[in-house]
């Protein structure tokens, strides 16, 4: 094996990757219990979810090219999933994050047959079309949704004697650090093998990826719907760990999505570990700046025009500087 091929073969998993992966563990599982204090807590589940978003996000931009506007609307499939599954039919909110996961991955290879022979700009329009669709389906079925009445969603039920109750933040909080932690495996075992080899190439020129024989759709397909469930596993635990539902733009809109792409990019594209960093930077930012309220998606968009002008390869591109 020579000095080339050595990093493809283990991922990129130098010793010093692994002792940052590690200190970023540490702080992860120490802080929120050592700080004992709710709302701390309560900011690093919000924090954590949302690098979970950008990072998934991530790995349809950053990886494969894949716009989506509609973003939300994914996370929306999941929450509504598992939520009307355990409403309708009482499921248990554990398989519930499963279902999350099928809704939105069913609906994103639904959206990615029709669209993904699109690009750039068309593609982003067609994802948005259709999460404002699904958006308007949920608030125009309140017999079933509940629509904007807003739908009441149980928490999880106690496991192996672990008390699940919404009050209990820092249960919640250990189980999006274990989901959190075995999604960004799953993405970065991905993105290391062949098939990630495939994203990039049609990331950086799919006309001359088709010229190799590369069925650029069918891995484009690929990434989209595991992304799309991804996303749904992570919007079934946000409906449970939230405990009710509103088809809001602010919730399931153009909003939320400028967040998750805003965070997406400033952790830098490609990178899919810099949108954690800046899930925390990000949603620290937007507490700090609580009292100016809609103000706030203003300034986003200001950072996001100044991370792509002057910082394209966002917080990833500073790691060997901060670190």
């Amino acid at each position: 094996m020579t000095a080339a091929t050595a990093p493809a073969a283990t991922g990129g998993w130098t010793p010093a990757r692994v002792l940052k992966v590690l200190l970023l563990l540490a702080l992860l599982v120490l802080v929120p219990p050592l700080s004992d204090n709710p709302y701390v807590t309560t900011i690093f589940i919000s924090a954590l979810m949302f690098g979970l978003f950008g990072a998934i996000y991530d790995l349809m931009i950053g990886f494969c090219g894949l716009i989506n506007f509609g973003y939300a609307g994914f996370i929306a499939a999941g929450a509504y999933g598992s939520a009307l599954a355990s409403f309708h039919f009482g499921i248990s909110p554990w398989f519930g994050l499963l279902i999350g996961g099928a809704v939105a991955a069913v609906m994103g290879f639904l959206t990615g047959i029709i669209t993904l022979r699109l690009r750039g700009l068309y593609l982003g329009l067609t994802t948005w079309f259709v999460a404002e669709a699904l958006r308007f389906t949920i608030s125009n079925t309140p017999e079933y949704t509940r629509g904007v009445l807003g739908l009441a969603v149980e928490p999880f039920p106690d496991l192996f004697g672990i008390s699940f109750a919404r009050g209990n933040l820092l249960t919640y909080y250990y189980l999006l650090l274990v989901l959190g932690a075995v999604i960004m495996i799953v993405m970065q075992l991905l993105v290391s093998s062949r098939i990630g080899l495939a994203f990039k190439a049609i990331r950086e020129d799919e006309l001359a990826a088709q010229s190799l024989a590369l069925d650029t759709t069918r891995y484009k397909l690929l990434n989209f719907t595991v992304a799309s469930f991804l996303t749904g596993v992570v919007g079934a635990y946000y409906a449970h760990y939230l405990g009710i539902l509103s088809p809001t733009p602010e919730e399931f809109g153009v909003p939320r999505t400028v967040e998750i792409l805003t965070i997406a990019y400033v952790g830098g594209r490609g990178s899919l570990w810099g949108a954690l960093f800046a899930g925390f930077l990000l949603i620290g930012f937007q507490e700090y700046f609580r009292e100016l309220e809609a103000w706030r998606l203003v300034m986003f968009g200001a950072l996001l025009i100044v991370i792509m002008l002057f910082a394209p390869k966002g917080l990833a591109g500073l790691r060997r500087h901060l670190w």
